[in-house]
C-alpha cells in the first residue's frame, strides 16, 4: 500500500513538474513502484484497488438532503 501511494504522489508530481525530464523520470518511478507492489501483492490487490475506484466513483450524499418524513401512526413498517 505504501508503494501504491508513493507512486500516485510520484504521478502527481510529475504531472506538475515543469521540466519535462523530471516530469517523465518521476512517472516512470511511479510505474516501477505500481509494477513492483502488483507483483508483491498479487492479483487480491489490484482487485482491491479496482473496488476502491468504483467506490470513490459513487454518489456522495448531500449535506443539505432532507431525509423521508416520518409517518404519524403507529406502524412499524415504513411507506414505500
Amino acid at each position: 500500500m505504501l508503494l501504491v501511494a508513493i507512486a500516485a504522489l510520484l504521478w502527481n508530481l510529475g504531472r506538475r513538474n515543469a521540466d519535462d525530464a523530471m516530469g517523465v523520470l518521476e512517472k516512470i518511478i511511479a510505474v516501477v513502484f505500481l509494477v513492483i507492489s502488483l507483483f508483491v501483492g498479487g492479483l487480491h490487490q489490484l482487485l482491491g484497488f479496482g473496488l476502491l475506484m468504483f467506490a470513490l466513483k459513487l454518489p456522495r450524499a448531500r449535506i443539505n438532503q432532507a431525509p423521508f418524513p416520518a409517518a404519524n401512526n403507529n406502524e412499524i413498517f415504513l411507506p414505500f
